[in-house]
């Protein structure tokens, strides 16, 4: 793995940043921040035995204000404090020694896991379509049997070695797993690859605001990002709406939090709540449940068997009492066992009916209401959009004031063609 072949370069790059006098391994309590190592040459003469921080350390990280808004009566240049706090973190979970055998286990753990389940087949040559009579003569001819002319995958197309349906995933100890983890957290913290944030609630849901809070929290030369939080309590919408579409950024809850992410994201950005959740779960881990609760239950405990309804299977007892109380027992089992055939899928019912309702279906007519109804739905609409603001008034004798005046006006003459003369 390239992050762990750079570790021990970036430990010494840092320690050559922050040179000091090397310190002893009885030293006494000494407070350290992010990136503040012990000596660099004992640390990588030992690495599977001594911590990166040193032994009796008090491991401190300092809480940042992710939005920080600028002052009233300021300059446009001045913005307000970023620390807001430190938070001690234990030396067993961001302390522990950098094993990077268990880590890069866990790392394989995950990636095969997430490759999920193959489904892909290929034939074995013995499977392949044809027949696999000699090829040639072998009495008489000083020549041994030869099934084929060619080598498997280069003439019909078989493989001596074929792909099958399989499951990538491998099983693994979860302390393996949980100790990792720890690992990898002791990791960023020796590299100053993590940061605490008070909350991920910003006031606007554009992205060029986000990426410039990142900036001013990580500087510029950061290329991805993990962000981990609780819930929905330390996080806004317009910080998800912000976040959803750039690649380099993950969100996650503290589930999310494994050795994968952490060894592909470079900086983990991290809520004070969410991190004391997860030292919570790290050291709380020796339970049954393990990360997660395994029953979707409010208390997490698994919910009590029901009870058979009576009745249930009546209808198929009495089909089997009919059926082996019949005189032709046998054709009818013989007719029910042509109703279903072997499910070629690797998944799903081992039993399928032989004939599908839907294989003759075919569509004919695309519209989605009568056409008959289309002139009077048509009607009935355009009547609503041409309403008239003053409608007829009519009078009693069912007549209006407007047929009314016409009917009191001269009508002009009417031409008589036939008195024409042509």
């Amino acid at each position: 793995m390239l992050m762990w072949n750079s570790l021990t370069r970036s430990f010494s790059n840092i320690a050559l940043a922050r040179s000091a006098a090397p310190s002893a391994i009885t030293e006494g309590t000494i407070v350290r921040s992010p990136g503040e190592l012990f000596d660099i040459k004992t640390v990588i003469r030992n690495w599977a035995t001594i911590p990166a921080v040193g032994f009796n350390a008090i491991l401190k990280l300092p809480v940042r204000r992710f939005e920080r808004l600028e002052e009233s009566g300021s300059s446009s240049d001045t913005y307000s404090e970023s620390l807001c706090g430190d938070v001690i973190v234990p030396n067993d979970i961001f302390g522990s020694p950098l094993r990077k055998d268990l880590a890069f286990r866990a790392y394989q753990f995950h990636r095969r896991a997430l490759a999920g389940y193959q489904e892909t087949m290929q034939f074995y040559k013995w499977e392949w379509v044809g027949r696999n009579a000699k090829h040639r003569k072998q009495l008489e001819t000083g020549r041994s049997r030869m099934g084929r002319r060619k080598a498997p995958g280069k003439y019909e197309g078989v493989f001596a070695h074929p792909l099958r349906p399989k499951d990538w995933r491998q099983g693994i100890n979860r302390r393996v797993v949980h100790k990792a983890l720890k690992v990898m957290l002791s990791a960023k913290f020796a590299q100053n690859q993590i940061t605490v944030v008070d909350s991920l609630s910003i006031g606007s849901h554009k992205t060029k605001n986000l990426v410039l809070h990142m900036r001013n929290l990580l500087g510029t030369r950061c290329n991805s990002v993990l962000i981990v939080h609780e819930g929905r309590d330390d996080v806004n919408d317009n910080f998800r709406w912000a976040s959803a579409h750039l690649p380099q950024i993950k969100r996650v809850n503290v589930e999310g939090v494994d050795v994968y992410n952490l060894a592909k994201y470079r900086e983990v950005v991290i809520t004070e709540k969410a991190l004391n959740k997860l030292i919570f779960l790290i050291n709380d881990y020796p339970r049954k449940l393990g990360w997660v609760p395994v029953n979707a239950t409010p208390d997490g405990k698994p919910a009590p068997v029901p009870s058979p309804v009576a009745g249930w299977n009546s209808d198929w007892i009495e089909k089997r009492r009919k059926l082996q109380e019949s005189q032709f027992r046998g054709k009818i089992l013989a007719q029910e066992r042509r109703n279903w055939k072997w499910s070629p899928l690797l998944r799903g019912p081992l039993k399928v009916p032989s004939r599908d309702a839907l294989a003759g279906f075919r569509v004919k007519d695309f519209t989605l209401f009568d056409s008959s109804l289309a002139d009077k739905t048509l009607k009935y609409e355009f009547q609503d959009l041409f309403a008239d603001d003053e409608p007829i008034i009519l009078n009693e004798d069912g007549t209006d004031d407007f047929q009314t005046e016409l009917d009191g006006e001269e009508q002009p003459e009417v031409l008589d063609i036939s008195k024409l003369r042509l």
